[in-house]
C-alpha cells in the first residue's frame, strides 16, 4: 500500500487540489461574493485560493512528469519544477497587468510563492540543501 501511495502521491494531490479549486470557483466563491455581508477575511482567502492551488498543481504536475522521464536526479527535478512554476506565476501576473489592464495583485503572487515554499518544505528531505 505504501508503494502505491508513493507512486500516485503527486497526481492524487493534484486531483484533490483541482476538485477544491472547482468547488471554490463554481460553488462557494460566487455565493460568498454575492452576499454583501460576507466576512472580508473569507472573501480575501477565497480570492487567493486559486493562485495557491494553481501553484501547487503546476509544481506537482511538473514534478510528476519529470519523474516519469527519470533522466535527472530528484534534486534537479524539484528545482526545475520550482523554477518553471515560478516563471509561470510571474508570467501570469505580468500578462494580466499588461494585456488585460488588471491591477497587479501582490497577494495573488504572494499566495503562489507561499504554495511553492510549502511544496519545497514537503520535498526538503529529497532536495538535501546541505549537499
Amino acid at each position: 500500500m505504501n508503494l502505491i501511495l508513493k507512486k500516485v502521491k503527486e497526481p492524487l494531490i493534484v486531483l484533490v487540489s483541482f476538485i477544491i479549486y472547482i468547488f471554490n470557483q463554481k460553488i462557494y466563491r460566487p455565493q460568498v461574493f454575492s452576499n454583501s455581508e460576507s466576512n472580508e477575511y473569507l472573501v480575501f482567502i477565497l480570492g487567493i485560493i486559486p493562485n495557491f492551488l494553481g501553484s501547487i498543481m503546476t509544481f506537482l504536475t511538473c514534478l510528476f512528469l519529470f519523474k516519469l522521464e527519470n533522466k535527472k536526479s530528484i534534486r534537479k527535478i524539484i528545482i526545475t519544477s520550482f523554477l518553471i512554476t515560478l516563471a509561470l506565476v510571474i508570467f501570469m501576473e505580468l500578462e494580466r497587468f499588461i494585456n488585460q489592464n488588471m491591477k497587479f495583485d501582490f497577494f495573488d503572487m504572494l499566495a503562489s510563492i507561499l504554495a511553492l515554499i510549502i511544496c519545497l518544505i514537503f520535498y526538503k528531505k529529497e532536495l538535501k540543501f546541505y549537499d
